[in-house]
């Protein structure tokens, strides 16, 4: 086969498997925003602590503009048009990979999740874990005072994990 033609193979490939990536990792169209305080009044999360996976991570304000999900490589994603914690519904999303939320999918109802703002640690207890399509943007909202952790699952990223956690008391 001539080189111009094994040229323009590879790169119909290439961009078909980026079309693949990105269609696979996109999140979900648009989340709507809360119309309780954000963090300009409120305490945000600062750090989430997850015993039963070893996890012990940085959350930082993140927010969606159309498509596009701020996302950060060493830290939990807190959507800050979401509810700090004791407030409502506390969204905190990240990768699906090791330090982060790859093993979201092992915690089970029972288990404990902690999330620090600033000097004190509230606890949440888990109620469900389920996987969605990544389409399901109704997985992760609510008016619940409670915790949603939210991550990509499945061949290609084509699933979510969702995992929601009660305020204990």
């Amino acid at each position: 086969m001539p080189r111009v033609k094994i040229g323009i193979l590879a790169v119909i490939c290439v961009g078909i498997g980026t079309a693949i990536y990105l269609l696979a990792f996109r999140p979900p169209a648009s989340v709507p925003v809360s119309t309780s305080p954000t963090a300009t009044t409120k305490l945000p999360p600062t750090a989430i602590k997850i015993a039963k996976l070893g996890l012990n991570i940085p959350v930082q304000a993140a927010v969606v503009r159309g498509n596009q999900w701020d996302m950060y490589d060493h830290s939990v994603a807190w959507l800050s048009t979401s509810a700090v914690p004791g407030e409502g519904n506390v969204i905190l999303y990240a990768h699906n990979r090791k330090g982060l939320f790859r093993d979201l999918y092992l915690l089970k109802p029972g288990d404990s999740v902690l999330i620090q703002q600033r000097d004190k640690w509230v606890t949440y207890v888990v109620d469900e874990s389920r996987a969605v399509k990544d389409s399901d943007v109704n997985s992760v909202l609510s008016l619940d005072n409670r915790l949603t952790l939210f991550t990509c699952e499945g061949s290609f990223d084509q699933k979510r994990r969702v995992v929601y956690a009660s305020l204990l008391q």
